[in-house]
């Protein structure tokens, strides 16, 4: 199971001040340094959306394995490790998939942040030449991943939208290597960034999926768990050792969902999402002072998202061993 280091996101909080500067140096001025500050946060960022994103549908499992592990414990039956087994909802493929992806993507928006800030056109466009290989690839894979026995996840669905990405990258790199007049790369990222955009909602979606299906899991278990101690109070030779169990069981329980909320990985992947959008609008305003502060806006957003959630993902982890 993959883990996410504790804290990682903190220094993405408390940025205002921060955010106040840039905002107030690319409203009097915009150049290609102005780029470098917003483009790092992404990130830097982006780094932690993804690790915490990994470890929470890697999560996914441990939730619906704890539910039939404690079904079979209230029915008082033998635990049968090929139904523990067999709950699982996401292969690790279908994770890996997704997660790369979005590494993949978040990569690409930073490869248009350095173009913007003068970085040299000929390794970005080779990079971004490779991303656009390993979106392929993932597409490919997607076909014939093996999924869990109840995957909650469209394969297919992502192996389209996943290759019409990869072949909109493509176009971008290719157009970067050939070294084409400025215009004409701008017109290309703003022509073939629908595709982007599509995948990105995509993992945004299915992280949702996964969120909704935890949040299920975890209160159809909190009941079954109030009823057994509400059943076992109203017996005459009441059990006091099952009551603290169970009680504490409870207390296990309301953390978890408590927790849940904020450990959901979709609004700070959507954040991503917005931020991409920013960098975009950015290069097709011809890099205007007031693009560059809806940039720096957007990238503020993704950061004040990212710590939180790694925090609250961890929390959950915690909470459920």
């Amino acid at each position: 199971m993959s883990t996410l280091a504790p804290h990682t996101g903190k220094r993405y909080q408390h940025s205002w001040l921060l955010f106040a500067l840039l905002a107030t140096v690319v409203t009097v001025s915009c150049g290609p340094g102005d780029y470098q500050q917003p483009v790092k946060q992404f990130q830097d960022a982006s780094d932690v959306v993804i690790a915490a994103t990994r470890t929470f549908l890697d999560h996914e499992n441990t939730v619906e394995e704890n539910a039939v592990i404690d079904r079979q414990v209230f029915e008082q039956k033998p635990l049968d490790p090929a139904a523990i087994n067999a709950a699982d909802i996401i292969s690790p493929e279908e994770i890996k998939l997704r997660t790369d992806a979005l590494d993949a993507l978040a990569k690409y928006t930073a490869n248009l942040g350095l173009l913007a800030s003068g970085k040299a056109a000929a390794e970005v466009g080779q990079d971004t030449k490779t991303l656009s290989k390993s979106l392929e690839k993932l597409a490919d894979d997607a076909k014939n991943v093996p999924g869990a026995q109840g995957t909650i996840f469209d394969n297919q669905k992502f192996s389209g939208i996943a290759g019409a990405a990869a072949g909109a990258i493509g176009a971008v790199a290719q157009l970067i290597i050939d070294r084409k007049a400025r215009r004409e790369l701008e017109h290309a990222v703003v022509a073939n960034d629908p595709a982007v955009q599509n995948l990105l909602q995509l993992i945004a979606d299915d992280a949702t999926l996964a969120y909704e299906r935890q949040k299920a899991t975890l209160s159809a278990t909190g009941f079954q768990m109030y009823n057994i101690y509400k059943e076992e109070l109203q017996k005459p030779d009441r059990d006091p050792v099952l009551l603290l169990l169970m009680a504490d069981r409870i207390k296990n329980f309301r953390t978890q969902q408590s927790v849940l909320p904020a450990a959901d990985p979709a609004p700070a992947i959507l954040a991503m999402k917005k931020a991409h959008s920013a960098l975009v609008s950015s290069i097709e305003s011809d890099k205007t002072p007031h693009g560059l502060s809806q940039l720096v806006e957007a990238v503020h957003d993704l950061a004040t998202a990212a710590g939180p959630l790694g925090d609250a993902v961890q929390e959950l982890v915690k909470a459920s061993t």
